[in-house]
Order: structure tokens, then sequence, then C-alpha cells
């Protein structure tokens, strides 16, 4: 096999690697996860992995960076293919909506606690979404569909401050609430505070077509 068909094959082992470890620390977080289920998942053997990850912090790290990138990524398609911002942050929260309902809570708790370097990571991660959803906003604001008025960069951070807490708490189930209908009532609640009445049109027309896709 020639070099380069077989740094691509190579390549191709590793994204697939990052694409199972990823599904499997969604639906079980990274304690339950191991290198065992890793291997078995991907259809290989130990050796392999470990020649390919050398550790299960190295692997989880990698997976985190991947997902950001993905993330990224498809936060910049869905907001070069809307309308206008407020579209944009409408197809994001569905976005996001599908990334939650698929995520352990174990996850993050997980994280936190045995990886607090990598926990840092996210942390770091949430600055740059506060600072961009914050120029979305700004944007929104020269569109005529947020109140002037609005300082964005505050209404970023106390939207990522709730948000964060439905990945962190486990108060929700005390009250036997659904963790995403939590989820769509704040991300409606947050916009229609910050919205002029045209951003309300758009709020309320996009509500409707999502009733009209569940039916």
């Amino acid at each position: 096999m020639q070099p380069f068909l077989r740094s691509i094959e190579k390549m191709e082992v590793k994204q697939h690697i990052i694409s199972e470890t990823n599904s499997l620390l969604q639906r079980i977080g990274p304690t339950s996860m191991t290198m065992d289920m890793v291997a078995r998942a991907c259809g290989i053997s130990k050796r392999t992995l470990y020649e390919k990850f050398p550790d299960k912090r190295t692997l989880i790290k990698e997976c985190l960076d991947a997902e950001h990138q993905h993330q990224n990524a498809d936060v910049k398609r869905i907001f070069e293919q809307s309308e206008n911002c407020f579209v944009a942050l409408f197809n994001v929260y569905q976005h996001v909506r599908e990334h939650m309902r698929n995520r352990s809570m174990a996850y993050v708790a997980d994280l936190k606690r045995l990886y607090p370097e990598l926990f840092a990571m996210q942390r770091e991660q949430e600055r740059h979404f506060v600072l961009s959803l914050a120029q979305v906003l700004t944007r929104a604001q020269a569109e005529g569909h947020v109140l002037p008025d609005i300082n964005t960069t505050i209404a970023s951070f106390l939207f990522l401050s709730t948000i964060r807490n439905l990945h962190e708490s486990n108060r929700i189930d005390d009250f036997g609430l659904d963790r995403i209908e939590v989820f769509d009532g704040t991300f409606l609640n947050f916009l229609r505070g910050i919205a002029t009445a045209d951003g309300r049109d758009i709020i309320d027309a996009n509500v409707s077509r999502m009733r009209e896709n569940k039916r």
C-alpha cells in the first residue's frame, strides 16, 4: 500500500474511534466508559486502540476537541443558510436541543470530578459561546429583532448560566420536570424577553412551525 493511502487509513481509524467514543460518552459518561468498551464498539483490538490513544484521558480530550470543532462548523453552516439572526438562533436551538437529548447527566459531572483540566476546557468554550452569542444578538438588534437597550453580553451570560444549571443540576428531577421541556421554556422565554414586536412575530412563526413538525 502506498504511504499516502496508509495515512488515510490511519486517519479513518482514528476518526472512527473518536466517533464511537463520543457516542459512549454522551450515553453513559466518562466514569462508566472503559477502553474495553471503546475497542468493542469500534470492532478493533485494545492494542490498536492504545496505538492511537495511549490512555483514556488523551482519548477523551481528543473527543472534546473534535466535538467542539464539529459544533462550531454546524453553527457556522446554520448561520450561513439562515435568512436572519433570529431564524438562525432557532435553528441552532433545535441543534442544541437534540444534543442535550442524547447527553447523559453523568457526562458533565464525571468530567468535572475526574478530569478538571478537561472540564476547564469546556468552561473556556463557554466563554467563547457567550461572546459569539452576544455578537449574534447585536446583529439582531441591527436587524430590528432585539430591543436596542439590551446589553447583549449580559443577556448571553445569563442565558448560559441557566443552560449550565440544566446540565449540572438534578433539581429538575425533584420537580418531576422533563429536561428538554425546561430547555424549550428557557430558550423561548429568553428570546421573548429581549425581542422587539417584529422579533416576537418570528418567534411565534417558528414555534408554530415546530409544533406542526411534531404532529
